[in-house]
């Protein structure tokens, strides 16, 4: 068997760092999909940790004793995320929709 010639040796490395990249990219967009699907089970909650106070000691959040104690309270805190959750997986429905309607091919 003939030695490969520079030639050919220099297109086997290009196509042996062709399906490396090719591999790589496809780890890259899977990981890309995972966070995304977790964004998208998720944003609900995380929105709504956002927004909800974290009290520092001895500070007072709205200056109302009942509010304070009610928006601090863990059970209430839950409730609201899991609204979040169902409020956000309604509204993605809607956008997509939405979109769907808007831009038809």
């Amino acid at each position: 068997m003939p030695k490969p010639t520079k030639a050919e040796r220099s297109m086997d490395a290009l196509d042996e760092e062709i399906r490396r990249l090719r591999a790589k990219a496809k780890v890259l967009e899977e990981k890309i999909d995972e966070n995304f699907n977790y964004f998208q089970q998720h944003s609900g909650s995380m929105f709504v940790r956002s927004l909800l106070p974290r009290k520092i000691d001895g500070e007072e959040l709205t200056g109302l004793r009942l509010v304070d104690t009610m928006l601090q309270n863990e059970r209430l805190q839950q409730i609201m995320l899991k609204l979040a959750d169902i409020l956000a997986e309604k509204l993605g429905d809607g956008l997509n929709w939405l979109t769907t309607k808007v831009f038809k091919k």
